[in-house]
């Protein structure tokens, strides 16, 4: 595009050079169009844009602004019959013309509620030069990520679940390869292609549910069965078996060779199982049913580490065996671990994140995954096998009788005659049945301790005992006796055996597993061959956050109102205290002129007393400049109940933090956990763990004294855990610039939040 005096006229705003830089970096198609269509598509073009968007204060003479988010509309309105999404325009490679190919990124971009577990989509109109594209991919803030193909369609996935609350950019410029000649027909080689303009999306994610200051309890009274939905389509997704990973997706083994996107480049991804045709593989999956990867190709019965972003899969050998291999997330193999005759039938169990234990022609093997291990010489054959969370403890039941092993090691403890179906909760205690002539008995082991705490009613049995995130509660399957399963019903009952209850509507499930944070159940249902499907239903825990949610509540209607340049209602929402806090200059009531409020989420909520009388919320605004989001600045509102309603009673600001290319501080969370406290610290970008030290995550004092020695990470979930001893007091979390994302770029400043220890 020719410099045009009109265009530089309309782009003065910084805000808007990235588009400049697109349509000055487009060029016309060829042959070339003819003139007076071009000037006809230009003045349309002018002419729409005058209608659709807004005056401008500073340009009185000049009636209206043009935003990146109004411009691609503008124009494919008036340019009917082409393919315009953001200007953008890629050239095919090695083509006899120079044809271009457009670029559909509306799925994506502008988009503000975005899954975090789902790939981003690029879609083609023709081919390109895949390996150029993938070179320039560019997500901030950093997100480990893998680059796969679905015909022209560009598949990011990212290695984890991206942050919540978070404005991510991915940018991409594809280098336009070198065309091949043509010896037979000089002439008929290609000119080479005019470099390509770069695909820039913006999109941001879904809001985080707001973790409540009282703990929810998964109680069978309170917790509440939402909807289920069939995870897959029986004839394009058919799904053998799934288990949940510690980062909320789920592994899922599939026919071999169902269809899916491409895999990565990997070798130990990509390889084809020795031996004959594999006839299962296994996929990463987002729980909406979308396949991310191949992750074991020939595999099956995966089983996900507790930590450390791991699994474990079965897969077939030559000469009638399999291996037992552990990989990561990305499909890489780590280890072999071991190898068995025949074709296993069941998956490998997790003993901690290092060791692993199956079943070898009916005895129980225990392997580490650096060195073999010694285990007690028992017969299991088809019994129940599982481990603690911590590790130590390892129930089997076996030919001669049912056991807990101590792994420590330490003297085994035997469980009663019959003990089976077991399932370990996050607190340590390990749940079981005994399965009587008519009925089935439901025992908790605890402390050393068994005590039977439910009995089903005579004609019912129960099974596939699976704990609740918070141990509060069993769920698991009923059925008529004799094993009928299309009578089967989900049942929840309390730790202590009260309140049994039915858990959804009556239908037919099996299997349940509920996800690491409660908010679905992985269970099966027959389907119409007579085999099973998987489905997935919501579910939710009560809580006793009724007076958090008021709270809440009144934030969001004083934000809503800054945002939308409400003076009154916004005022309504403020005590006497806290207008003179804003009066005052504590901090700005609304945007200062030539900006504005585009969103808000709260970083954290904290109960500041024993009485649900007054929370401090910290809120994190941000700041927008001409519709792009330029800058942020926190603020900690203190809610004060008067006349039974919460005010904004008081107010601190932080300073305005540029949004730049570094990781962020997302939220903070302050868990309860006798006897002490845990700090959760959440990213916004994948991070160098070795940065993620008790010099650079600090909670300090009034005096300044630090009182953390060790931190905690979680790569998966970006998550920084401090563990504190903490007495009732007003403490400073200190997260410095020593913090890095993966590609060393550290944090822009210094971020800084109070901590209120209530109780």
């Amino acid at each position: 595009m020719m410099d045009d005096k009109e265009l530089d006229e309309l782009f003065t705003d910084p805000a808007h050079q990235e588009v400049v830089d697109l349509l000055k970096a487009s060029r016309p198609v060829t042959p070339p169009l003819d003139p007076n269509f071009r000037l006809h598509l230009r003045t349309q073009l002018m002419a729409e844009a005058r209608r659709t968007l807004t005056p401008r204060a500073s340009r009185s003479w000049f009636p209206f602004t043009l935003t990146p988010r109004v411009l691609a509309p503008a124009m494919a309105a008036v340019a009917a019959g082409f393919i315009v999404v953001l200007g953008v325009e890629i050239y095919l490679s090695n083509q006899p013309t120079r044809s271009l190919v457009a670029v559909d990124v509306t799925p994506f971009h502008n988009k503000t509620n975005v899954a975090t577990a789902e790939p981003i989509e690029i879609t083609f109109t023709g081919p390109v030069d895949k390996a150029a594209v993938e070179e320039t991919v560019q997500i901030e803030p950093a997100t480990s990520v893998t680059k796969q193909w679905n015909g022209n369609t560009l598949v990011i996935v990212p290695d984890h679940p991206l942050a919540p609350n978070t404005t991510y950019t991915v940018k991409l410029k594809p280098k336009a390869a070198a065309p091949s000649a043509n010896p037979a027909n000089p002439a008929s080689t290609p000119k080479p292609a005019v470099a390509p303009t770069p695909v820039v999306v913006h999109f941001t994610t879904v809001r985080a549910p707001i973790p409540p200051v009282v703990p929810p309890s998964f109680r069978s009274a309170g917790v509440t069965y939402g909807f289920d939905s069939r995870l897959g389509d029986s004839s394009k997704v058919k799904i053998l078996n799934a288990v949940w990973t510690p980062a909320g997706q789920l592994l899922v083994t599939r026919p071999g060779g169902a269809a899916g996107p491409a895999t990565s480049a990997s070798p130990s991804a990509t390889a084809t199982a020795s031996g004959p045709s594999a006839s299962t593989d296994v996929w990463l999956m987002s729980t909406s049913g979308t396949a991310i990867r191949l992750v074991a190709p020939g595999g099956n019965f995966p089983a996900a580490a507790p930590t450390g972003g791991l699994f474990s899969v079965w897969r077939q050998a030559p000469g009638n065996q399999a291996n037992l291999e552990v990989r990561d997330f990305q499909g890489n193999l780590v280890a072999t671990v071991a190898t068995v005759d025949g074709v296993p039938d069941r998956p490998a169990v997790w003993i901690g994140s290092d060791r692993l234990a199956y079943a070898d022609k009916g005895l129980l093997r225990i392997v580490g995954l650096h060195a073999p291990l010694e285990a007690p010489a028992l017969k299991v054959d088809h019994g129940s096998l599982a481990a603690s969370p911590n590790g130590q403890l390892l129930a089997v039941q076996s030919t001669a009788g049912s056991v807990v092993l101590d792994l420590s090691p330490a003297p085994t403890q035997r469980l009663l005659d019959g003990a089976t179906g077991f399932a370990w909760s996050a607190k340590g205690d390990l749940a079981f049945t005994i399965q009587r002539a008519n009925r089935t008995d439901l025992y908790v082991f605890s402390a050393g301790k068994t005590s039977r705490i439910a009995s089903s009613p005579n004609g019912q049995t129960w099974s596939d005992l699976n704990w609740a995130p918070d141990a509060a509660s069993l769920l698991f399957a009923a059925r008529p006796a004799g094993g009928d399963s299309t009578g089967s019903v989900l049942m929840l009952v309390n730790r202590d055996g009260s309140n049994p209850i039915m858990f959804g509507p009556q239908r037919e499930y099996s299997a349940p597993q509920w996800s690491p944070g409660g908010d679905l159940v992985l269970f099966t249902r027959r389907d119409e061959a007579g085999g099973n499907a998987f489905w997935t239903a919501t579910s939710a825990p009560s809580a006793n956050d009724a007076a958090e949610k008021q709270a809440l509540a009144e934030v969001d209607k004083f934000m809503q109102a800054r945002i939308h340049g409400d003076h009154n209602t916004a005022q309504d929402e403020l005590s006497d205290a806290g207008r003179a806090a804003y009066q005052t200059g504590a901090s700005s009531l609304f945007s200062t002129a030539g900006t504005q409020f585009d969103r808000y989420y709260p970083v954290t909520v904290q109960l500041t007393g024993t009485n649900p009388n007054t929370f401090l919320v910290g809120v994190r605004i941000f700041v927008a400049r001409s519709g792009v989001e330029t800058s942020f600045f926190e603020e900690q509102l203190t809610l004060v109940l008067q006349d039974q309603r919460y005010l904004i009673d008081g107010v601190k600001a932080s300073d305005t933090r540029a949004l730049g290319h570094g990781p962020t501080v997302v939220s903070v969370q302050i868990l309860q956990t006798p006897p002490g406290q845990q700090v959760r610290v959440r990213f916004d970008a994948d991070l160098k763990a070795s940065s993620i030290t008790s010099d650079t995550i600090q909670v300090r004092d009034g005096s300044g004294q630090r009182l953390v020695d060790q931190v905690s990470f979680d790569p998966d979930n970006h998550l920084a855990t401090l563990n504190v001893v903490l007495r009732p007091g007003t403490y400073q979390l200190v997260v410095t610039s020593g913090v890095t994302d993966i590609n060393g770029t550290a944090l822009a400043q210094e971020y800084s939040a109070p901590l209120v220890i209530s109780r």
